[in-house]
C-alpha cells in the first residue's frame, strides 16, 4: 500500500502522541555536552553572563547547582582545583540521573542526535564556566523520534508539538539546517529581547502555572515589534534601565487580548502572564547593588 508523506506523518504523529509520557520520562541519556544540539538559534547572552559571573564568585553554588541539574541531588565534595571539565575532581551526593525530574528535557532525532528542548541557558552557562571544554551531562529523553522516516518529518513534528523555536533574533523564520550544532554562547546567536524578558519577569509579567511553550520568546517578539531597542541603548546601566522602564510600561498598558505575534498559533499577552501594573519596587531593585542589572555592569 502506498502512503503519501502527509498521511504517513499524520500516522506517526498520532502514534507518538499516544505514547506513554511516564515511560519516556524515565529514559536518561548521559553524553558529552558538546554533542547536545539546540532546538532554537539564540539565547539571551546577558542572562547567561549574569549567571556565569555569580557562579564564578560562589563555587559552592556552582557545584551545588550543577549536581542538581544533572539529577545528582547536590554537591558532596569539591576543592579549589575542581572543574566541571574534570568530573573526577568533585563528587555529587548521588549518581547522575538519580533525580529524573531535575533533568533538562531532550528528544532523539532520526539522525540519532540528542536535541535539547529545555535548558539552553543552563547548559550555555556551564559551558562558559568550563571555558567551553567538554564534560558529561545527563538529560531526560521525553520522545524518541529515531523511527521517523526523515529529518523533515522530525522537524515538522517538533514544530507541531512546540518543541522547537525556528526564528532568529530578528524575528525571521529559519530552516532547521540553520540551527547551530552546539548549545553554547559561542555557537548560538544573542537575542537581546530574550534577556530583557528575563529581567522583566515578576515586573511586567508573571509566568503562568501552565505557561505556553516559548513564553519568553513570544514576549520578546512582541517587544521587538512594539518597543524596539538598539545595542547602543543597552550598552550602559542607565540606558538598560531606561529601556526596561519603557518596556515594562508598554507591556502592562497593552490590551491583554492582543496576540504576541502575527502567527495564528500565537498566545495572547494575557495568556503569557501580562501584569496589570508594573512592580516598580522590583524594577528599581534591578539597579541596586546585588540586582541583576547592577551585577551585569558592575559585577556586584
Amino acid at each position: 500500500m502506498k502512503y503519501t508523506t502527509s498521511l504517513l506523518l499524520s500516522s506517526l504523529l498520532t502514534t507518538c502522541l499516544t505514547c506513554s509520557v511516564v515511560t519516556q520520562a524515565q529514559t536518561i541519556e548521559t553524553i558529552n555536552v558538546s554533542q547536545i544540539r539546540p532546538t532554537q538559534p539564540a539565547i539571551g547572552d546577558d542572562e547567561v553572563k549574569i549567571k556565569v559571573a555569580k557562579l564564578r564568585l560562589d563555587r559552592q553554588a556552582l557545584f551545588e547547582s550543577f549536581c542538581q541539574d544533572i539529577g545528582a541531588k547536590g554537591i558532596k565534595k569539591f576543592d579549589d582545583s575542581s572543574s566541571l571539565s574534570r568530573p573526577d575532581s568533585f563528587t555529587c551526593l548521588a549518581a547522575q540521573g538519580t533525580e529524573v525530574k531535575k533533568l533538562k528535557s531532550a528528544v532523539i532525532g532520526p539522525d540519532h542526535h540528542i536535541y535539547l528542548t529545555d535548558g539552553h541557558h543552563t547548559i550555555s552557562t556551564y559551558r562558559a564556566l568550563a571555558n567551553d571544554q567538554d564534560f558529561p551531562f545527563s538529560v531526560r529523553i521525553t520522545n524518541n523520534f529515531s523511527h521517523l522516516p526523515s529529518m523533515a518529518a522530525f522537524w515538522e513534528i517538533m514544530q507541531q508539538q512546540h518543541l522547537a523555536w525556528l526564528k532568529d533574533p530578528q524575528g525571521k523564520t529559519i530552516s532547521p539546517d540553520q540551527l547551530p550544532l552546539q548549545v553554547s554562547m559561542q555557537a548560538m546567536q544573542n537575542d537581546p529581547y530574550r534577556s530583557v524578558v528575563y529581567f522583566l519577569r515578576g515586573i511586567a509579567y508573571d509566568k503562568p502555572e501552565h505557561a505556553p511553550p516559548f513564553l519568553e520568546f513570544y514576549l520578546g517578539s512582541w517587544l521587538r515589534s512594539e518597543q524596539p531597542v538598539t545595542a547602543q541603548q543597552l550598552s550602559t546601566q542607565a540606558g538598560y534601565m531606561a529601556y526596561l522602564h519603557r518596556a515594562a510600561e508598554k507591556l502592562v498598558a497593552a490590551k491583554g487580548s492582543s496576540p504576541a505575534t502575527q502567527s495564528a498559533q500565537s498566545p495572547t499577552l494575557y495568556q503569557l502572564g501580562q501584569r496589570k501594573t508594573v512592580n516598580e519596587k522590583k524594577l528599581a531593585k534591578l539597579a541596586e547593588p546585588g540586582g541583576k542589572i547592577s551585577f551585569l555592569f558592575n559585577g556586584k
